[in-house]
């Protein structure tokens, strides 16, 4: 699990090897050791002129992944290579920049905010205080605890607006250097904002929680047309290459916007809850002029 979350924490690249071990609650030379695994697997770790250690990626446009068993069947037909080859490593690193341990990282990430808005979202739902643990600031350069009451989220939940119960100021925290949250039993006393968007770009007071089940398809046109919903979706687990393999499950303030994604994609969604969304899709469709 700590190799998987230094993955993560490499993907941000925004960490020193101190802050990596302090994040890890480990030695500095276990980061060590754990980055010399990871070259060793073909990961490339570069290290800017902060000290900033991070995970080398090909441009977003590299040719087409290697699946996982596609990697493994090429890294034993390296390992026959002699030793001393030329080529070896540089083949060997290629290979990992264009498999799907590098995209794994994206997700690890992606999981990793979906579960911290989700609890900061709860602690909205209930009004209590929370403790974000772990908080990276990019001011102070510090890493530590910090106690705030939540008062909703700003572009496109990648941000919280919170009172920082030690000094009594508003202020913004990135919801990605957040390591975790924990609900306090602390109820908050100041108001929430009163108007918010959801990931779909519409207002409203009155949040209200939908589930979806999406095909690849589906998924990947979501997050295309509203990549704020990203956090919102994660694997189904157990389905098949052609079932619905995502599961949406986020806060909407307006069915009119995820009614027009769902409309459009009749047959590759699933509406799960609630049912007065089931409701409203079927009225719009009664209303067509077809």
């Amino acid at each position: 699990m700590r190799v998987f979350t230094l993955i993560r924490l490499l993907k941000q690249r925004q960490h020193t090897l101190a802050q990596l071990a302090q994040l890890l609650d480990c030695h500095p030379r276990t980061i060590r050791r754990y980055l010399e695994l990871l070259e060793e697997v073909g990961y490339h770790i570069d290290e800017d002129e902060h000290g900033r250690r991070y995970l080398f990626e090909s441009e977003p446009d590299a040719p087409a992944y290697f699946s996982a068993e596609e990697t493994h069947v090429l890294r034993q037909a390296l390992t026959g290579l002699d030793e001393h080859t030329p080529l070896r490593e540089s083949l060997s690193r290629k290979l990992y920049q264009t498999s799907e341990l590098v995209p794994l990282a994206d997700e690890l990430l992606d999981m990793h905010q979906a579960r911290v808005v989700q609890r900061l979202a709860e602690a909205l739902r209930q009004r209590c205080r929370v403790r974000l643990l772990r908080y990276q600031s990019s001011h102070s350069g510090t890493v530590r605890d910090r106690e705030v009451e939540p008062l909703g989220f700003t572009d496109s939940y990648a941000q919280l607006n919170a009172v920082d119960v030690a000094t009594g100021q508003t202020r913004t925290y990135k919801t990605r250097r957040i390591e975790d949250v924990e609900l306090l039993a602390t109820p908050c006393s100041h108001a929430v904002t009163e108007e918010q968007l959801d990931v779909f770009g519409l207002s409203g007071t009155v949040p209200e929680l939908v589930e979806l089940r999406l095909t690849a398809r589906a998924y990947r046109l979501l997050v295309e047309e509203y990549p704020a919903a990203r956090s919102f979706v994660l694997p189904v687990a157990g389905a098949g290459p052609t079932d619905l393999r995502y599961a949406f499950r986020g806060e909407v303030r307006s069915y009119l916007g995820i009614g027009r994604f769902v409309l459009g994609l009749p047959t590759e969604v699933q509406v799960v809850e609630p049912a007065a969304f089931r409701a409203f899709l079927r009225e719009k469709v009664g209303q067509a002029r077809w």
